[in-house]
Parts: structure tokens; C-alpha cells; sequence
């Protein structure tokens, strides 16, 4: 009967990350009395869709497995913590995404397109987004929703070389950039918005990261944002040293 924080960690990180901040809440007698803490682990080099429904997954999963019935509220005033591409994540389990990212690739609705029961499956699975009825507020540590000047630099360059991508991850980007181009999509424009790896989206010109920061977070849903700044500038003006103000606003 305590309602569940799910902290999910950035970039290269894992649960350790958080074990001051967690041990820091569970010392206060107000919120460990109405409070528990969760953590979720992800390969943060995954695209970021498939990492986000993870996270979907393994908190429904979770949630049935404690609550078949559905009786517990304090299980569905679930508040989620994501911090950098974890944010990203976050947002995913709050958002509903209509058809937006299909629109980007193909200008067309999915009603819209002349597609199989097949293709039409595996687009509603891989880029349409329904808010979790569990969340009720969302928190953003440092997020970059529209992009971070390091994913463009050397940095980037040095961590893909060290990335290694799961046979599974890569089927599914084989299996997407497959169904889109029997829609007609044009293959240049298909590789742009379906990257490879967290860091490819995390650019500050991908179109799926900007159609993203656009869609608000579902009705209901409450949000806050933590923005760190490393220096003395004024917002809207500084940055942490990895995501400007401006974009984790």
C-alpha cells in the first residue's frame, strides 16, 4: 500500500546512480511511510523506443503480478523520475502519440495508409504510445527533449564505437525500416528517423525528438522538471555541461 517512485537512470548509468538520492528519501519518516522505490535497468544504447517499451512492459508486468484485480490505489498513483535519456523514457509511459510519428515518416495518417494487417501491427507496437492508467506524475532530471550538443561531438563518435547492439535490437531495426519502406518511404529519410542507437536520437536536429517534445503529456498526468545549470548564466541561457537549458525545459 505505498505508492511506487520508479527512478530510471541516464545514459551509460544504472541504479547505483541513484543510491544517495534513494537512501536520502527512505531516511525521511513522511515519505518512506507512503513510499517505495523502484528502479529500472535498460541498455541505454538501445533506440529509445524499444527501451521505452521496455519500461512500459516490465511496470505493467509488474503491476498485474501485485495487483491482478486491480483494488490497490496506491499502486496506480505511480510516479516516475527519469533522468537525461531516462526523462525520455519517462515521458513515453505518459504521453498518448496518436499517429504523430507515423505522420513524420510517411505524411499520412495509419488509417490513411495502404498497408497489411501485418505492417499495421508492427507500427501501432514500435511507434504509437498510449499512456500507462498507472502514472500519475512525471519528473525530469536534466532531460534533453529536444536533444543534447554532446550526442553531435567526438564524444558521441568515441561511445559508438564501444556500443554493441543486441541480434534483437537489430532485427527490429531491420523489421521497422522494412515495413516502412513498403509504404513508400524513401530510404534516406527512413535511416534518419529510424536510428540505430539512443545517441542518434538524441540529436539536437532529429525530427522524432522534436515531434516528441511537441506532444504534452496526457490529461491527468501531472509534470515537473529539474534543470541544472553548471555556471552563473541566467536561464534561458547555460547548460550542465550536457544538455542546455533550453532543451530541458
Amino acid at each position: 500500500d505505498k505508492i511506487p517512485i520508479v527512478l530510471v537512470h541516464g545514459t551509460f548509468s544504472s541504479p547505483v546512480a541513484w543510491a544517495e538520492m534513494a537512501n536520502t528519501l527512505r531516511a525521511d519518516p513522511v515519505i518512506n511511510r507512503k513510499y517505495q522505490m523502484w528502479n529500472f535497468f535498460y541498455d541505454s544504447g538501445k533506440r529509445i523506443g524499444i527501451s521505452a517499451q521496455e519500461l512500459r512492459d516490465a511496470l505493467s508486468a509488474q503491476v498485474q503480478q501485485l495487483d491482478p484485480a486491480g483494488t490497490n490505489t496506491a499502486l496506480r498513483k505511480m510516479i516516475i523520475i527519469g533522468h537525461s535519456q531516462g526523462g525520455l523514457l519517462t515521458k513515453l509511459t505518459a504521453t498518448d502519440t496518436g499517429d504523430a510519428f507515423v505522420r513524420l515518416a510517411t505524411g499520412k495518417s495509419l488509417a490513411q495508409l495502404d498497408a497489411s494487417d501485418e505492417d499495421r501491427a508492427h507500427l501501432e507496437k514500435e511507434v504509437i504510445f498510449k499512456p500507462l492508467p498507472f502514472v500519475s506524475r512525471v519528473v525530469f532530471i536534466s532531460t534533453p527533449h529536444r536533444g543534447s550538443f554532446l550526442s553531435k561531438n567526438w564524444v558521441r563518435t568515441l561511445v559508438l564505437k564501444m556500443i554493441t547492439l543486441p541480434r534483437g535490437v537489430l532485427q527490429s531495426t531491420a523489421n521497422l525500416m522494412r515495413t516502412v519502406a513498403q509504404l513508400g518511404v524513401p530510404e534516406a529519410h527512413a535511416q534518419q528517423l529510424i536510428s540505430m542507437t539512443s545517441l542518434d536520437v538524441m540529436s539536437p536536429n532529429s525530427p522524432v525528438l522534436q515531434t516528441l517534445a511537441d506532444i504534452p503529456l496526457a490529461p491527468g498526468i501531472k509534470g515537473n522538471s529539474i534543470i541544472a545549470i553548471d555556471g552563473d548564466e541566467t536561464p534561458p541561457d547555460g547548460d550542465d555541461g550536457v544538455v542546455k537549458y533550453t532543451s530541458a525545459h
